[in-house]
């Protein structure tokens, strides 16, 4: 699931970029975007272990 939702952001940053709604190169986004869907990941994953019994 991480692999996935870090895929998503990737790709509309780029897209975002390349469009030019967002300034600056693509790499000043790849740590934010990883950070985020890493926390992202681990929320929904701890959810996930808490709600099933």
């Amino acid at each position: 699931m991480f692999i996935g939702i870090l895929l998503l952001i990737l790709g509309v940053l780029m897209f975002l970029e390349r469009t030019g709604v967002i300034s600056g190169s693509f790499g000043d986004y790849i740590i934010p975007a990883a950070l985020v869907a890493l926390g992202l990941s681990m929320v929904l994953d701890h959810k996930k272990k808490t709600t099933s019994c």
